[in-house]
């Protein structure tokens, strides 16, 4: 996987997201450009872009997660809790 091209916008969004599932509190942009070293304009692509996907919501005139980001959690939790499932079944049936 390491001989493949990383995309840096990827990465920016990566951060984006990062720097505010650890605000309690909705943050601004020009905020969160500080905060992650970014432009404040690149930020607001990037916060409009994930705005749009539900990744982000907008709370008066600043950014916090949005419930896009829940809903793929919870397909993760329930994959996990398959697997874990499938395990124990298979552990029971060795023993």
């Amino acid at each position: 996987m390491s001989t493949y091209k990383k995309i840096e916008a990827v990465r920016k969004t990566g951060e984006v997201l990062k720097y505010l599932s650890s605000q309690k509190d909705a943050v601004t942009g020009p905020e969160l450009g500080k905060a992650v070293n970014l432009p404040v304009g690149t930020v607001m692509c990037h916060l409009a872009t994930l705005e749009e996907m539900g990744f982000v919501q907008s709370v008066g005139d600043g950014y916090r997660l949005g419930m896009g980001l829940a809903l793929i959690w919870a397909r993760v939790k329930s994959n996990l809790e398959g697997d874990r499932v499938r395990v124990e079944r298979d552990l029971g049936a060795i023993q």
